[in-house]
């Protein structure tokens, strides 16, 4: 497959590869995906809750490593089409209806727009329902059972961070001292940059899984792409973050930044009084929500400054060179891997690296590619999966 480098397209270099993976990959997780639709439960509304919660583009993209690497060490597709189901219950769709509720700018659209799944309530009993099914159907075979432990000893950790994200929102301490956070985020077990864990849970839970051992370096290996993924997400999501109260990465780092210091941390307490106001006025519904926050001029024209500062003061710049230096880290060790891990995990973080470029490229606004990933799917000749 071939590598990400500098000066490919990234729009083009994404649609291409990921294309080519779900093509060589893609077919047991569409066929868990079947099975996820056809599950129901006992009483209607929760079915319904439970159908829209299937969002097929996050769970072809968080599964895809486990789905590619057991293509890979032979693992047949029936078995690891029911891993990826059984994983998905027990992590993606739990995980994917909290943050709409703990991310107060609901990252995830509501496909529906009858559920208010932003509603505390409804994504309480949805996790426990789907986290309970999960484990009944795990617990039926052996396989299921020893993979259990092992997703839910990093899946706990995630909860954990979405949590304390949650709860340190607008918190003005960690503007005092940007230093102390940057060095949080490089050295802590802790760190928002470990705050995904599906490279890590889905692909060691698959082994555990099937009864294979993990190769000597791949849990630190998926642990650095961890950390790259957040990375880059994080400078494509600094809009996001900063008006719902996060200090984010490339923040910190500003702040950490003598010249940058006072007027950034000026900016941003601005920033953060407005988004309370309109927090405040618009209830917890995330859709509306979501709305207010982006289409609020006093909040585009103050993150226009805050984001300014970072790329005059050289910030998102250095953003960049430490992305793409953990990049090239991370490539190095999974070289070095049985080709048949380190291949397809390359061409994953090879996504992740044409995101980095296509963000810059677009002065670090998170613009859309024009195509869908129902448009890949579909060209990777998959059946339609919405």
């Amino acid at each position: 497959m071939r590598r990400f480098s500098t000066g490919t397209d990234p729009v083009g270099y994404d649609f291409r590869t990921m294309v080519e993976l779900l093509a060589l990959y893609g077919r047991p997780i569409a066929l868990a995906i079947s099975q996820l639709r056809t599950m129901d439960f006992l009483f209607p509304r929760m079915s319904r809750l439970y159908q829209d919660a299937v969002d097929p583009g996050l769970l072809f993209r968080q599964t895809m490593p486990a789905a590619a690497v057991g293509a890979r060490i032979g693992v047949d597709p029936e078995a690891l089409a029911e891993y990826v189901k059984i994983y998905a219950l027990g992590q993606t769709l739990i995980l994917n209806n909290m943050d709409r509720h703990l991310d107060l700018s609901a990252s995830y659209s509501i496909r529906d727009p009858a559920l208010l799944l932003a509603d505390v309530n409804s994504t309480m009993c949805l996790s426990v329902t789907s986290l309970l099914t999960m484990v009944r159907e795990a617990s039926l075979t052996p396989a299921g059972v020893r993979a259990l432990p092992v997703m839910a000893e990093v899946t706990a950790e995630i909860v954990q961070s979405m949590y304390d994200n949650y709860a340190v929102r607008f918190d003005p301490a960690p503007l005092e001292d940007g230093e102390s956070l940057v060095n949080w985020y490089r050295m802590d077990a802790r760190s928002r940059h470990l705050g995904s864990g599906f490279y890590s849970s889905g692909l060691l839970g698959l082994l555990a899984y099937v009864g294979e051992p993990v190769p000597d370096g791949l849990a630190d290996r998926l642990c650095d792409m961890r950390r790259l993924r957040q990375r880059v997400d994080e400078l494509a999501d600094l809009f996001e973050d900063t008006v719902t109260g996060l200090v984010s990465y490339p923040v910190a780092k500003g702040l950490a930044e003598p010249t940058l210091n006072a007027d950034l941390r000026h900016s941003i307490s601005r920033l953060w009084i407005r988004a309370q106001q309109v927090i405040g006025s618009h209830g917890r519904h995330a859709g509306v929500l979501h709305r207010a926050l982006t289409g609020d001029t006093e909040l585009n024209e103050t993150h226009s400054a805050i984001l300014e500062m970072l790329v005059s003061g050289g910030i998102m710049r250095e953003c960049y060179r430490e992305a793409d230096l953990l990049w090239r880290e991370i490539a190095l060790g999974l070289d070095a891997l049985d080709p048949r891990f380190g291949e397809p995990l390359l061409a994953i973080i090879d996504l992740k690296r044409a995101l980095l470029d296509r963000l810059a490229m677009n002065g670090w606004q998170d613009n859309p590619p024009p195509h869908t990933f129902q448009e890949m799917i579909e060209a990777a000749g998959l059946e339609a999966t919405t």
